[in-house]
């Protein structure tokens, strides 16, 4: 089982980025990879599936389980800079509240 080289990279950037976010990187021997952040008080999730492609989704204390993901990806790159993309908007509205 191997983990793919985007989902690495994208651990390495988290933890260089966001120093005191939590992350779980869980792959799976079936080549499903689950990467679980917590960046400004906010829990995301990334699930990679090689043969069903990826979501993501931003887990919220109201959100039932097993309801599907947010936003579905065939490519595991969009799906990354998605992921990217709602790590960095939290932090940006946990600044701007905090100001």
């Amino acid at each position: 089982m191997n983990t793919p080289l985007q989902l690495q990279d994208l651990v390495t950037e988290i933890v260089h980025t966001y120093p005191s976010a939590q992350l779980e990187l869980d792959p799976l021997p079936s080549g499903v990879c689950f990467l679980w952040a917590t960046v400004a008080g906010r829990n995301f999730v990334l699930e990679f599936d090689p043969k069903q492609g990826t979501g993501v989704s931003e887990n919220l204390p109201t959100t039932p389980p097993f309801v599907g993901h947010d936003h579905g990806f065939d490519s595991l790159d969009e799906a990354v800079n998605r992921f990217k993309q709602l790590l960095a908007q939290a932090t940006r509205e946990r600044l701007s509240t905090a100001a």
